[in-house]
Protein backbone atom coordinates (compact mmCIF):
# COMPACT_ATOMS: atom_id res chain seq x y z
CA UNK A 1 0.00 0.00 0.00
CA UNK A 2 1.16 3.25 -1.32
CA UNK A 3 1.99 6.04 1.92
CA UNK A 4 1.01 9.27 1.86
CA UNK A 5 3.55 12.54 1.49
CA UNK A 6 2.65 13.34 5.10
CA UNK A 7 3.48 9.71 6.31
CA UNK A 8 6.66 9.86 4.91
CA UNK A 9 7.49 13.20 6.17
CA UNK A 10 6.37 11.91 9.50
CA UNK A 11 9.16 10.06 9.48
CA UNK A 12 11.82 12.45 9.49
CA UNK A 13 10.80 13.72 12.93
CA UNK A 14 11.02 11.61 16.06
CA UNK A 15 10.35 13.89 18.93
CA UNK A 16 8.38 17.18 19.97
CA UNK A 17 9.25 19.25 22.57
CA UNK A 18 6.58 21.61 23.96
CA UNK A 19 7.04 24.53 26.82
CA UNK A 20 4.12 26.73 27.47
CA UNK A 21 2.89 29.61 30.28
CA UNK A 22 2.00 28.33 32.93
CA UNK A 23 0.18 31.42 34.14
CA UNK A 24 -2.79 30.94 31.41
CA UNK A 25 -5.32 28.35 31.89
CA UNK A 26 -5.65 28.99 28.02
CA UNK A 27 -2.17 28.40 27.22
CA UNK A 28 -2.25 25.56 29.45
CA UNK A 29 -5.30 24.05 27.48
CA UNK A 30 -3.81 24.59 24.06
CA UNK A 31 -0.47 22.10 25.68
CA UNK A 32 -2.51 19.74 26.33
CA UNK A 33 -4.47 19.54 22.75
CA UNK A 34 -1.13 19.91 21.01
CA UNK A 35 0.23 17.02 22.81
CA UNK A 36 -2.22 14.87 21.67
CA UNK A 37 -2.73 16.13 18.91
CA UNK A 38 1.43 15.30 17.81
CA UNK A 39 0.65 11.89 19.69
CA UNK A 40 -1.55 10.81 16.82
CA UNK A 41 0.62 11.99 14.41
CA UNK A 42 2.93 9.08 16.02
CA UNK A 43 5.49 11.32 17.32
CA UNK A 44 6.91 11.25 20.77
CA UNK A 45 6.11 14.33 22.95
CA UNK A 46 8.41 15.89 25.36
CA UNK A 47 6.84 18.88 27.80
CA UNK A 48 9.04 21.08 29.34
CA UNK A 49 9.36 19.77 33.42
CA UNK A 50 6.72 22.30 34.86
CA UNK A 51 3.99 21.74 32.18
CA UNK A 52 4.63 18.10 32.74
CA UNK A 53 3.91 18.41 36.43
CA UNK A 54 1.18 20.53 35.92
CA UNK A 55 -0.42 18.61 32.78
CA UNK A 56 0.96 15.27 34.44
CA UNK A 57 2.83 13.82 32.22
CA UNK A 58 6.41 13.97 34.45
CA UNK A 59 6.94 10.20 32.32
CA UNK A 60 7.97 12.31 29.06
CA UNK A 61 9.90 15.66 30.04
CA UNK A 62 12.86 17.19 30.27
CA UNK A 63 14.00 20.74 31.62
CA UNK A 64 14.79 23.10 28.36
CA UNK A 65 18.47 22.99 29.27
CA UNK A 66 17.82 19.12 28.41
CA UNK A 67 15.31 19.63 25.40
CA UNK A 68 16.54 17.25 22.81
CA UNK A 69 13.94 17.10 20.06
CA UNK A 70 13.22 18.10 16.30
CA UNK A 71 11.07 20.83 17.19
CA UNK A 72 9.78 23.10 19.96
CA UNK A 73 6.40 24.24 20.31
CA UNK A 74 6.07 27.45 22.25
CA UNK A 75 2.74 28.51 23.76
CA UNK A 76 2.96 32.01 24.99
CA UNK A 77 3.99 35.27 24.38
CA UNK A 78 7.47 36.82 23.96
CA UNK A 79 8.51 36.43 27.24
CA UNK A 80 8.14 32.74 26.62
CA UNK A 81 9.79 32.65 23.66
CA UNK A 82 12.78 34.37 25.42
CA UNK A 83 13.24 32.11 28.07
CA UNK A 84 13.36 29.02 25.93
CA UNK A 85 15.60 30.65 23.74
CA UNK A 86 17.90 30.89 27.01
CA UNK A 87 17.86 27.77 27.96
CA UNK A 88 17.52 25.20 25.69
CA UNK A 89 20.84 23.67 24.16
CA UNK A 90 22.86 24.80 21.17
CA UNK A 91 22.67 24.13 18.00
CA UNK A 92 19.24 25.54 19.16
CA UNK A 93 16.29 23.87 18.01
CA UNK A 94 13.49 25.27 15.72
CA UNK A 95 11.18 26.78 17.37
CA UNK A 96 7.36 26.66 16.26
CA UNK A 97 5.59 29.72 18.45
CA UNK A 98 2.12 30.15 19.12
CA UNK A 99 1.07 33.52 20.56
CA UNK A 100 -0.64 33.32 23.37
CA UNK A 101 0.65 36.77 24.93
CA UNK A 102 0.02 40.42 25.34
CA UNK A 103 1.96 41.47 21.68
CA UNK A 104 3.87 38.21 20.31
CA UNK A 105 6.18 40.20 18.22
CA UNK A 106 8.43 36.89 18.03
CA UNK A 107 5.09 34.69 17.78
CA UNK A 108 4.21 33.09 14.53
CA UNK A 109 0.21 31.88 14.23
CA UNK A 110 -2.68 32.36 16.15
CA UNK A 111 -4.20 29.55 18.43
CA UNK A 112 -6.79 28.91 15.78
CA UNK A 113 -3.98 27.78 13.45
CA UNK A 114 -1.88 26.08 15.75
CA UNK A 115 -2.73 22.47 14.57
CA UNK A 116 -2.45 23.26 10.90
CA UNK A 117 0.94 25.26 11.58
CA UNK A 118 2.08 21.82 12.66
CA UNK A 119 1.29 19.70 9.56
CA UNK A 120 2.78 22.64 7.81
CA UNK A 121 6.13 22.63 9.29
CA UNK A 122 5.99 18.43 8.91
CA UNK A 123 5.28 18.53 5.09
CA UNK A 124 7.95 21.32 4.82
CA UNK A 125 5.55 24.07 4.05
CA UNK A 126 7.61 26.99 5.47
CA UNK A 127 10.85 28.56 5.87
CA UNK A 128 13.30 28.82 8.76
CA UNK A 129 14.47 32.53 9.94
CA UNK A 130 17.29 32.55 11.57
CA UNK A 131 18.35 35.39 13.91
CA UNK A 132 21.55 36.96 15.18
CA UNK A 133 22.23 36.27 18.94
CA UNK A 134 24.77 38.22 21.21
CA UNK A 135 27.02 36.86 23.41
CA UNK A 136 28.26 38.50 26.60
CA UNK A 137 31.38 37.87 29.14
CA UNK A 138 32.47 39.32 32.38
CA UNK A 139 35.61 38.98 32.95
CA UNK A 140 36.40 36.48 30.59
CA UNK A 141 33.30 34.04 32.27
CA UNK A 142 30.77 33.89 29.51
CA UNK A 143 26.72 34.42 29.95
CA UNK A 144 23.56 33.19 28.26
CA UNK A 145 23.68 34.23 24.49
CA UNK A 146 21.22 36.82 23.83
CA UNK A 147 18.11 37.35 21.44
CA UNK A 148 17.51 40.25 22.45
CA UNK A 149 19.37 42.91 24.21
CA UNK A 150 22.03 42.48 26.94
CA UNK A 151 21.48 45.32 29.69
CA UNK A 152 23.67 46.82 32.35
CA UNK A 153 21.65 49.31 34.81
CA UNK A 154 21.96 49.54 38.44
CA UNK A 155 20.04 47.35 40.86
CA UNK A 156 18.29 50.40 42.05
CA UNK A 157 15.85 52.02 40.20
CA UNK A 158 16.34 55.37 38.83
CA UNK A 159 19.72 55.44 39.93
CA UNK A 160 22.00 56.97 37.21
CA UNK A 161 25.85 55.59 36.67
CA UNK A 162 28.27 56.75 34.77
CA UNK A 163 29.44 54.61 31.73
CA UNK A 164 32.74 54.13 29.18
CA UNK A 165 31.72 51.90 25.87
CA UNK A 166 34.52 50.72 23.73
CA UNK A 167 34.46 49.35 20.04
CA UNK A 168 37.09 47.11 19.06
CA UNK A 169 38.88 48.31 22.04
CA UNK A 170 38.42 52.26 21.05
CA UNK A 171 36.77 54.59 23.59
CA UNK A 172 33.43 55.76 21.55
CA UNK A 173 31.21 56.65 24.13
CA UNK A 174 31.33 58.05 27.78
CA UNK A 175 27.81 58.94 29.40
CA UNK A 176 25.78 58.96 32.54
CA UNK A 177 22.60 57.35 32.48
CA UNK A 178 20.32 54.62 34.15
CA UNK A 179 21.63 52.11 31.89
CA UNK A 180 23.37 51.20 28.51
CA UNK A 181 22.06 48.27 26.10
CA UNK A 182 22.92 46.50 23.61
CA UNK A 183 20.53 44.90 21.32
CA UNK A 184 19.92 42.75 17.79
CA UNK A 185 17.70 43.10 15.16
CA UNK A 186 15.06 41.37 17.06
CA UNK A 187 16.24 43.05 19.82
CA UNK A 188 15.51 47.01 18.46
CA UNK A 189 11.93 46.17 18.36
CA UNK A 190 11.58 45.53 21.78
CA UNK A 191 13.27 47.45 24.85
CA UNK A 192 15.95 48.98 22.61
CA UNK A 193 12.80 50.84 21.32
CA UNK A 194 10.80 51.65 24.06
CA UNK A 195 14.40 53.20 24.97
CA UNK A 196 14.76 55.30 21.98
CA UNK A 197 16.54 53.27 19.64
CA UNK A 198 16.57 52.96 15.88
CA UNK A 199 14.60 49.74 14.62
CA UNK A 200 16.97 47.57 12.63
CA UNK A 201 16.27 45.94 9.49
CA UNK A 202 17.21 42.10 10.35
CA UNK A 203 19.55 42.31 6.66
CA UNK A 204 21.73 44.85 8.22
CA UNK A 205 23.63 42.67 10.45
CA UNK A 206 24.18 45.31 12.64
CA UNK A 207 23.85 45.92 16.75
CA UNK A 208 21.89 48.64 18.15
CA UNK A 209 23.74 50.50 20.95
CA UNK A 210 21.16 52.34 23.19
CA UNK A 211 21.75 54.83 26.21
CA UNK A 212 19.03 54.50 28.77
CA UNK A 213 17.90 58.11 29.77
CA UNK A 214 20.61 59.54 29.44
CA UNK A 215 21.81 62.95 31.93
CA UNK A 216 24.30 63.93 29.45
CA UNK A 217 24.16 63.97 25.68
CA UNK A 218 24.37 60.47 23.79
CA UNK A 219 21.95 59.13 20.85
CA UNK A 220 21.84 55.67 20.43
CA UNK A 221 24.68 54.42 17.91
CA UNK A 222 24.23 51.49 15.04
CA UNK A 223 27.32 49.20 14.99
CA UNK A 224 28.57 46.43 12.80
CA UNK A 225 27.88 42.74 13.79
CA UNK A 226 31.13 41.83 13.26
CA UNK A 227 32.32 44.75 16.76
CA UNK A 228 33.20 43.45 20.19
CA UNK A 229 31.48 46.28 22.65
CA UNK A 230 33.13 46.61 25.97
CA UNK A 231 30.99 48.71 28.58
CA UNK A 232 32.87 50.02 31.55
CA UNK A 233 30.93 51.46 34.93
CA UNK A 234 32.81 54.57 35.98
CA UNK A 235 31.19 55.64 39.37
CA UNK A 236 29.46 54.45 41.53
CA UNK A 237 30.60 50.38 40.95
CA UNK A 238 28.47 49.10 43.35
CA UNK A 239 25.44 47.35 42.64
CA UNK A 240 25.72 47.10 38.71
CA UNK A 241 23.85 43.71 37.10
CA UNK A 242 23.77 43.17 33.80
CA UNK A 243 20.10 41.69 32.13
CA UNK A 244 20.54 38.86 29.32
CA UNK A 245 16.83 39.22 27.29
CA UNK A 246 15.32 40.44 31.30
CA UNK A 247 15.65 36.50 32.02
CA UNK A 248 18.84 36.13 33.34
CA UNK A 249 21.11 38.58 35.40
CA UNK A 250 24.35 38.48 37.46
CA UNK A 251 26.47 41.35 39.16
CA UNK A 252 29.32 43.16 37.78
CA UNK A 253 32.31 43.45 39.53
CA UNK A 254 34.25 47.13 40.84
CA UNK A 255 36.77 46.15 38.21
CA UNK A 256 35.50 44.12 35.68
CA UNK A 257 34.27 45.23 32.74
CA UNK A 258 30.82 43.51 30.04
CA UNK A 259 32.31 42.52 26.78
CA UNK A 260 29.83 42.05 23.98
CA UNK A 261 30.00 40.30 20.55
CA UNK A 262 28.00 38.47 18.12
CA UNK A 263 27.16 35.16 19.36
CA UNK A 264 28.50 31.68 16.72
CA UNK A 265 24.80 30.68 17.31
CA UNK A 266 21.10 31.22 15.90
CA UNK A 267 18.03 31.13 16.64
CA UNK A 268 15.58 29.75 14.58
CA UNK A 269 11.92 30.08 13.87
CA UNK A 270 9.10 28.66 11.99
CA UNK A 271 7.79 31.12 9.68
CA UNK A 272 4.95 30.62 7.06
CA UNK A 273 5.40 33.58 5.23
CA UNK A 274 4.44 36.94 7.08
CA UNK A 275 7.53 39.11 6.76
CA UNK A 276 9.80 41.55 9.44
CA UNK A 277 8.00 44.71 8.31
CA UNK A 278 4.46 42.74 8.10
CA UNK A 279 4.72 42.06 11.90
CA UNK A 280 5.91 45.56 12.73
CA UNK A 281 3.02 46.63 11.00
CA UNK A 282 0.12 44.15 12.75
CA UNK A 283 1.92 44.04 16.22
CA UNK A 284 3.47 47.09 16.62
CA UNK A 285 1.08 49.67 14.85
CA UNK A 286 4.05 51.03 12.74
CA UNK A 287 2.63 52.54 9.03
CA UNK A 288 4.15 51.25 6.46
CA UNK A 289 3.81 51.48 2.24
CA UNK A 290 0.83 50.29 0.62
Amino acid sequence: MRRSNIELLVELFKSVGIVARLDRRDALRMAEKMREYILSKGLAVILESNLASILRGEADSATLSKMMTDFIVVIGGDGTILKTCLLIPRPETPILSINMGRRGFLAEVSPKNAMSSVDRYIRGDYVLEKCLKLSPSIGGQALPDALNEVLITSSYPSKVLGFKVFKDHAPILRCYSDGVMVSTPTGSTAHSLSAGGPVLDPDTKAFALTPICPLTPARPIVLPSDSVIQVEPIKPKLHVQVFVDGQYQTKIGKKDTLTIKRSDHYASFIRFGQDFYARLKNRLLFTVGR
